[in-house]
């Protein structure tokens, strides 16, 4: 958008520091222009022979045939590695069987509970008996009842009188007790 400049705009003046702030960044005396991604190969590496070793560990990595696929069952079914037939001669120590062995449950365990509990019958012809069901009742809201006066005040609570002990405890400490400044009647 064109917008219009003042005269006293276009004739002023650059203060020291705003001439200063108007400057651009240096850039730091450490800093280093980024290499080229294309790098230059030497003309002694051009020439250069690779050695025996250096041909071997180039090689691609020979796989072994260890893993024989039968004929597919399932297509699930994994494949079947071939096993030495020393492996298939040897004859386990006790000590392999005993760690071989399922662990045990403990004696006092229990399965867990079926999702579905079985109720007595007995249960379900019980009958609660009167204080059963006292306790089962909810309780009395008075407080939820409508056009209930808060502020009313019974007459036993207008009747009331404190006891000895309840005034001894109410009186003002004397020690914080002001004596009232007694003025002339004018």
């Amino acid at each position: 958008p064109k917008w219009p400049v003042t005269p006293a705009a276009q004739k002023a003046t650059a203060s020291p520091v705003v001439e200063n702030l108007s400057r651009p960044k240096a850039i730091h005396r450490d800093w280093v222009e980024g290499r080229p991604v294309q790098t230059v190969v030497k003309s002694s590496a051009k020439k250069a022979n690779a050695s025996e070793r250096l041909l071997q560990l180039s090689a691609p990595k020979k796989c072994a045939a260890n893993v024989v696929m039968e004929e597919p069952e399932t297509p699930y079914n994994e494949g079947i590695s071939k096993i030495n037939p020393a492996a298939l001669k040897a004859v386990a120590s006790s000590r392999i069987e005993s760690l071989a062995q399922e662990k045990q449950t403990h004696q006092s365990y229990q399965p867990p509970c079926p999702v579905q509990s079985i109720v007595n019958p007995k249960t379900m012809k019980a009958k609660a008996s009167a204080h059963i069901v006292q306790l089962a009742r909810p309780k009395d809201r008075k407080e939820l009842e409508e056009n209930q006066n808060f502020w009313k005040v019974t007459a036993g609570a207008k009747a009331a009188q404190a006891s000895q002990r309840i005034n001894e405890l109410s009186a003002p400490i004397p020690r914080k007790v002001r004596a009232k400044k007694a003025t002339a009647p004018s």
